[in-house]
C-alpha cells in the first residue's frame, strides 16, 4: 500500500501565504530542545503533474518523519494547479515563489534557521524545486522573474521531473510521462511559447547556484530512471555538486514513503545538504 492509499497525518499548522484557496503551506515544527533552538528547514513540493487532481496530502508521511526523527522543520507548499484551482502558466510559478519566500515572514515569529534551507520536490514538484533554484537565471523580461528572498542551501529531486526538455525527449509509451501534462502547465509547446520555456524549464536555467541531489527508483514507471544521470551530465559542467542515487526496485512513490526501501537514501540526500 503506497502513500496515496493511506490516511495522511495532519500538520502542526496551516498558514496562508496568499488570498487564493490553494495558496497555503502546512508547517511541521519539531519541539525545541533548548530555548534558542532554530530549526533547519525543508520546503517540500508535491507532485501530480501540476494538476488539481492531486494535493499535498500524500507528502505528509515524509514531512512527519523529517520532523519527528530528524528535528527538521518542514514547510509543505500547496499551490494553484492546472484544472479547478486555476494554475498553470504563470500562476503555478508565482505561487511557488511566493510560498517559498514566505519563509522570511514566518522566521520573524517561528524559530527557523534560514541559513539552512533545502527544497525537496517529488515528481512534478521536483521540476518546481529545481526551478526555484534556477530563479537567478530567469530572463529579466519574464513575468515569473521574482528575485528570491531566502538563500537555498541545496535542492533535492525525488523522482523529479527536473528538466522539461529531457522529459519531452525521453517520453515513450513505457512511461506515464505525457507531453500533454507539460503543455497544460506551460499553455502550449516550446515552439509556441519559447519564452515561457526559457523562464520555466530548469534545464534552461543552468548552472544552478546550489548543490543538487537526485534520488529515484529503478522501477519508476512515471519518470524515466535515465533522467537523473542525464541531468547530472548536463548540470555538472557548471561546477556545482550534483549527486545521483538510484534505488534498486523502488517505484515512483517509494521515494516519499518513510517505510520504503528508498527512505534511507532520501533522508541522507536531504540531511547532507542541510549540514
Amino acid at each position: 500500500m503506497n502513500v496515496l492509499d493511506r490516511d495522511p497525518p495532519t500538520a502542526d499548522r496551516r498558514i496562508p501565504y496568499g488570498p487564493a484557496e490553494s495558496q497555503f503551506g502546512d508547517l511541521w515544527l519539531p519541539r525545541p530542545r533548548h530555548p534558542e533552538t532554530r530549526f533547519p528547514v525543508v520546503v517540500f513540493l508535491h507532485g501530480g503533474w501540476w494538476s488539481s487532481g492531486y494535493d499535498l496530502g500524500y507528502g505528509n508521511f515524509l514531512c512527519r518523519a523529517l520532523r519527528d526523527h530528524r528535528g527538521v522543520a518542514v514547510w509543505s507548499l500547496e499551490y494553484r494547479r492546472t484544472g479547478s484551482t486555476g494554475g498553470g502558466w504563470p500562476a503555478t510559478f508565482e505561487d511557488v515563489a511566493a510560498g517559498f519566500d514566505h519563509l522570511r515572514e514566518l522566521a520573524q515569529k517561528i524559530p527557523l534557521d534560514l541559513t539552512r534551507v533545502v527544497v525537496a520536490g517529488h515528481s512534478a514538484g521536483g521540476h518546481l524545486a529545481f526551478w526555484l533554484a534556477g530563479r537567478p537565471h530567469i530572463p529579466r523580461n519574464s513575468r515569473i522573474r521574482i528575485p528570491p528572498k531566502v538563500p537555498l542551501r541545496g535542492v533535492v529531486a525525488l523522482a523529479g521531473a527536473v528538466d522539461l526538455g529531457l522529459l519531452r525527449e525521453l517520453s515513450t509509451d513505457k512511461f506515464a510521462v505525457d507531453r500533454e501534462w507539460i503543455a497544460h502547465l506551460m499553455g502550449g509547446s516550446p515552439a509556441e511559447y519559447p519564452d515561457r520555456y526559457a523562464a520555466g524549464d530548469p534545464g534552461q536555467l543552468l548552472p544552478l547556484p546550489c548543490p543538487q541531489a537526485l534520488v529515484q527508483g529503478t522501477a519508476d514507471l512515471q519518470i524515466p530512471p535515465s533522467l537523473p544521470n542525464r541531468w547530472a551530465a548536463k548540470s555538472r559542467p557548471g561546477g556545482v555538486p550534483c549527486s545521483v542515487t538510484l534505488v534498486p526496485d523502488a517505484d515512483h512513490f517509494d521515494v516519499v514513503d518513510p517505510d520504503s526501501r528508498a527512505w534511507p537514501a532520501v533522508q541522507t540526500a536531504i540531511l547532507n545538504l542541510l549540514e
